[in-house]
């Protein structure tokens, strides 16, 4: 197989030639007759058909493009990227897909497996690599001192950072969403829908307004908040954390699905009390049942937060919702007190 990829505007176009005969036969049934992609009801040209690696992305995506393209996800509810292992059969979907969003890095590093099992050209967008976006490190002790001395959005702030040295969950920041990620989505539909680039832009703009709303709300909230440190089960919030002035003392998965040493989490359990840290924030993505065990060994609760979104409750199935209810959560995590609540949405 011969792969050839080319860099435009911060978006990768993914072109494989293939003889792998078997995949092509897996997808073949996405291009029979019958399937053709559906027509726009104000003219003939065809939607764009949009793989998200997950779901976050295809939320974004959806928010700039409205009913003029398709849209799918690969990781499914309720599973982790950080384990997830796709199938032969998904390729199915990039068979159909004009563009492709990913995270980049090591995050979704499986979509490279099945990206050179297609066998046509596709734009690629690689979120942490668009311009404008500063990832932070994925060490935790860099996060502070970077957010502190460099403009969130500088796209000069990190050059030779490689992606696999970064932090992925840039979307837990709306602000990095307003200005870095939505708007290269939102070229990159243009690039491929010219004739929708009104559509495209006007889209974008209501957005942007509705996520510069989000950070205002989410502001005042946490503001009032007496407590700035939090522990989490997994460390998929620090780009939320250094946005709103709040410190991760400690986690119990550094990455998700990974197992924690038992002096690690000893040592959670010293750190949660002498800073008296009341909750672990838990996700439905992963099993929250040791969380719970570390939780009251120090005196403390469980309470969800949802980094991915779950599309069949209401409330986390839209970006902007997804978010706010994230920030009510980091709200009531954030207090002093440890009586028992409810983990609302809870596996």
């Amino acid at each position: 197989m011969r792969v050839f990829l080319r860099f435009v505007s911060g978006v990768c176009v993914f072109a494989a030639s293939s003889a792998l005969a078997a995949f092509v036969f897996i997808a073949g049934s996405a291009e029979k007759a019958g399937a053709a992609k559906p027509a726009t009801s104000a003219e003939s040209t065809p939607l764009l058909a949009v793989v998200a690696t997950v779901f976050p992305l295809e939320l974004i995506a959806r928010e700039l493009a409205g009913e003029r393209v398709t849209l799918a996800s690969l990781v499914p509810p309720g599973a982790s990227p950080h384990t997830f292992e796709p199938l032969p059969s998904d390729v199915k979907d990039l068979v159909r897909a004009d563009l492709v969003l990913c995270i980049g890095g090591e995050y979704d590093a499986w979509i490279r497996k099945l990206l050179s099992a297609g066998h046509k050209e596709l734009h690629v967008v690689k979120v942490i690599e668009l311009p404008g976006l500063v990832p932070l490190s994925a060490d935790p002790r860099a996060v502070v001192h970077e957010e502190s001395s460099a403009q969130l959005t500088d796209s000069k702030a990190h050059p030779s950072r490689q992606a696999s040295d970064v932090d992925p969950h840039v979307w837990t920041d709306p602000l990095r969403v307003r200005d870095a990620i939505a708007p290269g989505v939102a070229h990159a539909l243009i690039e491929l829908d010219v004739k929708g680039e009104a559509h495209y832009r006007e889209h974008l703009a209501n957005f942007q307004r509705r996520l510069s709303e989000l950070d205002a709300e989410i502001r005042a909230l946490l503001t009032r908040a007496p407590q700035r440190n939090y522990v989490s089960f997994h460390a998929a919030w620090r780009y939320f954390a250094a946005r709103y002035g709040l410190t991760e003392v400690a986690v119990v998965q550094e990455t998700g699905g990974e197992e924690p040493a038992p002096g690690e989490l000893a040592r959670l359990v010293r750190t949660a009390a002498a800073k008296q840290v009341t909750t672990i924030l838990i996700e439905p993505q992963l099993n929250p049942e040791l969380a719970r065990v570390l939780a009251a060994e120090f005196g403390g609760r469980t309470i969800l937060v949802d980094p991915l979104g779950t599309p069949a409750v209401k409330e986390r199935a839209n970006y902007v919702d997804l978010m706010r209810f994230n920030a009510r959560n980091f709200a009531r995590a954030l207090s002093r007190s440890a009586e028992p609540a409810s983990e609302a949405g809870a596996p």
